[in-house]
């Protein structure tokens, strides 16, 4: 048995995940025949150090760039199933900062509040663009907190995905734990500190990039990110992710520019993208230029698998 396999011998919780299944096949069904499909990954993943959780591991990632990233592929005409983080970054939401919220809101005849003005204005565009969103019912949201949550939906996305590739592209921007603590290693009940010093163990997390490369979702068109913070070791870091699990793209990131540079890495050929100047001071955010990049690149994928299918009949 392989690695990951060993991993998924355990079910999830039935409930949830069950209902997680179902509202991806109807979303996916709905779209398919009308709009290429995204899954959008975001935020990080939690191992847990009790089956009764008190304490977990956590991840460094607060999902700003999934949360962005979806609002540019709805832009882009894409259905969005965004599986995130409990509690993270959120599309639309994330310009909402809940002071600003309070402070632009003012009381009115009856005791009734209301954004002022200047607020109002700059609220409405974001309003109108999720009711659009709302309306179409583009954007399924899936969330998850723990690794295990995360790795048994992103295996069920993309085995839905696959259904309607190559049409579907996997944008994997959440920061997935590399480490666990096995189910039949963890301590049921809250870790006393009354019994001394505490050592964890934590085993390597399955590579799972393998098998939804593979097995799971062959033919879609699969984004990975990779995250450094040593620019010498970007692109072979880079370079070796493709080689070894041999997806389309993986979009590299250093720690310190992430917000204003990335490179976008395929087989052979390496590309910097940049915001310039001008695209700062008007606030553009590089998820954009991201997301338009991966968009192209994605229709260019669509029209090979074609033409191939095609020739092949």
């Amino acid at each position: 048995m392989e690695e990951w396999e060993q991993y998924f011998s355990k079910n999830p919780a039935p409930g949830a995940y069950a209902l997680a299944c179902a509202q991806l096949k109807e979303f996916c069904e709905r779209h398919a025949n009308y709009c290429p499909i995204v899954l959008v990954t975001s935020g990080g993943t939690t191992v847990p150090l009790e089956r009764n959780t008190v304490r977990f591991v956590d991840n460094f990632s607060a999902g700003t760039r999934g949360a962005a990233s979806t609002e540019y592929f709805l832009d882009e005409g894409y259905a969005v199933i965004f599986l995130h983080r409990d509690k993270s970054v959120a599309p639309f939401m994330r310009h909402l900062h809940p002071g600003v919220l309070l402070d632009a809101l003012e009381e009115q005849e009856g005791g009734r509040l209301a954004l002022t003005q200047q607020h109002s204005a700059q609220v409405h565009p974001i309003w109108q663009s999720y009711q659009r969103v709302k309306k179409e019912k583009r954007l399924l949201w899936l969330n998850f907190t723990t690794l295990s949550d995360y790795l048994w939906l992103l295996r069920a996305a993309t085995q839905c995905l696959q259904q309607h590739a190559p049409s579907s592209l996997l944008y994997l921007a959440a920061a997935v734990s590399d480490f666990y603590i096995p189910q039949d290693n963890i301590s049921e009940h809250k870790i006393q500190s009354s019994s001394g010093p505490l050592t964890v163990t934590l085993e390597l997390v399955p590579k799972m990039l393998s098998p939804l490369v593979s097995i799971w979702g062959p033919g879609l068109f699969v984004t990975s990110f990779k995250l450094e913070t040593d620019g010498g070791m970007l692109i072979e870091k880079a370079t070796a992710a493709l080689r070894r699990y041999k997806h389309n793209l993986v979009i590299g990131n250093l720690l310190q520019t992430r917000r204003e540079e990335v490179t976008l890495v395929t087989e052979g050929n390496s590309c910097l993208v940049r915001l310039s100047e001008q695209q700062k001071q008007d606030n553009v955010e590089i998820e954009k230029v991201i997301v338009q990049e991966v968009c192209s690149r994605h229709r260019n994928f669509i029209s090979r698998q074609l033409q191939e299918n095609n020739t092949a009949q």
